[in-house]
């Protein structure tokens, strides 16, 4: 089984609005960089750190993985 992560969910134009949900990270090759995704509401999501840029493998740091978020746009 694939390790899951705490990943915030943030609504855009309302940062102050969020919640906690548990995901599984996947990566894709683009080139030198590999942005990370996961799932969320059957929809493939851009996940980010609040710590630096996850995309860029030779300057991410395990610690970008503590503060994982995604954007969610308003309904």
């Amino acid at each position: 089984m694939r390790k899951k992560y705490l990943i915030g969910v943030r609504e855009i134009g309302h940062p102050e609005n969020f919640r906690i949900v548990k995901r599984v990270l996947n990566k894709e090759d683009i080139g030198n960089f590999n942005p990370i995704f996961c799932r969320y509401k059957n929809q493939q999501q851009l996940v980010k750190s609040s710590s630096g840029d996850l995309s860029d493998p030779f300057r991410r740091k395990g610690e970008y993985l503590n503060n994982l978020y995604i954007e969610e746009k308003e309904d």
